[in-house]
């Protein structure tokens, strides 16, 4: 009798194991072809808009592309006070001393941080670019402020602006570290959004600029009109946004029950979150098994002692290179990528704390001749590629690397 209760109990369970997966897929695929008729309709709505010419739309408009360029505007002293000003009258509690802006030096990407505004020890400003959502490191932020601490910068004087997306978008509270918490910056943090704060102070910005000023005015107009195109806010797209809301009512069947509507776009929602997050694990299995892929193929071609080659993934990033030796200074070739970009270029071996001058000014002429960009305390020199290209661009910068430490000897 028992023996019989407990196998009706494993039928049952194996049953509803089951319906839940067939319930699950069966919400994935009315997703997935409610994703492909938005796509469709949304194309079909676009090809009809008038044509635009925006170069910053065909440019590499990733996370770095936008701290570079919020950093290069507001290296324009006037538009950095007026920046600090809008963050001092609208983020609320932020509050920064406008006094203290005399000689201010503004990098991207050096020590990778985004951004940061830093002057004589008086102050340091950390911005941390979210645009487009690329994954949180590990301790990212509580690291930053480690580093402006390590060249001299005290807690206090030290602030951190933190870019994201739209509104909805939000810091974790582990980004901070073991160390720090957002109470610990409560007048010297500020969130911003690029759809709600940086899109409205440009707009409010460009009222203050004059002819004389027409270089950065036409070019604060194109990045008005990036990101306008990018959240979908010009005027031309009103009636497209009109259409792709019809649709998606249809689609849903919507009625005139507002309550029952809500319940029913919610759902859909947390069904197309669920599908987010199984994508966002298939490309991060993709990726890993894409760079270990790399590694074997590097493997194969290349006359290497094991030890040499490398692939790690972590939180922060995945890599695949090799590691060279140059009159007994050793560097690495690699591919890299940080959640957003993809890269490569000469890195620091990894038992080097800084960039080794005998590596760079061997290195000097081909970063010159690639033009690679040299901005960054880890890498002697790097470039973006793309997943198409990039084991193409990593064999034939290897093959030139090899060929001028075998014409050195």
């Amino acid at each position: 009798m028992e023996i019989n209760v407990a196998n009706e109990l494993f039928d049952l369970s194996k049953s509803y194991q089951n319906w839940t997966l067939q319930r699950t897929q069966q919400k994935m695929i009315s997703s997935t072809k409610l994703l492909d008729g938005f796509t469709s309709l949304r194309l079909k709505e676009l090809s009809k808009l008038p044509y635009r010419l925006n170069l910053l739309d065909d440019l590499s408009t990733n996370e770095n592309a936008h701290s570079k360029f919020l950093i290069r505007l507001l290296q324009y002293k006037p538009a950095l006070l007026n920046f600090l000003e809008y963050l001092n009258n609208n983020s609320g509690v932020f509050n920064f001393n406008l006094d203290l802006i005399k000689r201010p030096e503004l990098t991207w990407e050096k020590m990778r941080i985004d951004g940061l505004i830093k002057e004589n020890n008086k102050y340091a400003i950390i911005i941390e670019n979210k645009i487009h959502n690329a994954k949180e490191q590990e301790y990212q932020v509580g690291r930053y402020i480690e580093k402006c601490r390590a060249i001299g910068y005290k807690v206090e004087q030290i602030y951190v602006l933190y870019l994201t997306r739209t509104n909805n978008d939000h810091q974790s509270s582990q980004s901070w570290g073991v160390q720090y918490t957002i109470g610990d910056f409560k007048t010297r943090y500020s969130k911003l959004s690029y759809r709600s704060d940086i899109l409205y102070w440009l707009e409010e910005y460009l009222e203050t600029l004059d002819d004389k000023e027409s270089l950065i005015k036409s070019a604060v107009i194109q990045y008005i009109d990036h990101l306008k195109h990018l959240f979908n806010k010009k005027e031309i797209y009103k009636n497209m946004n009109k259409e792709l809301k019809q649709f998606l009512s249809d689609e849903l069947k919507l009625t005139t029950d507002k309550a029952e509507n809500v319940e029913i776009v919610n759902q859909r929602i947390t069904e197309l979150n669920e599908l987010s997050t199984q994508l966002m694990d298939l490309m991060k299995t993709s990726k890993s098994s894409l760079f270990e892929e790399w590694k074997d193929q590097i493997n194969e071609k290349y006359d290497f002692k094991s030890s040499q080659i490398f692939c790690y993934d972590d939180t922060r990033f995945v890599k695949t290179g090799v590691e060279l030796e140059f009159q007994g200074h050793r560097f690495s070739v690699l591919i890299e990528h940080n959640g957003s970009s993809i890269y490569y270029g000469f890195g620091r071996h990894s038992s080097s704390d800084t960039l080794l001058p005998e590596v760079k000014y061997f290195l000097g002429s081909l970063i010159e001749e690639e033009s690679f960009r040299s901005d960054n305390s880890w890498w002697y020199g790097w470039k973006y590629t793309s997943f198409k290209n990039a084991l193409i661009d990593f064999e034939y910068l290897l093959k030139r690397v090899l060929e001028q430490i075998e014409k050195s000897k």
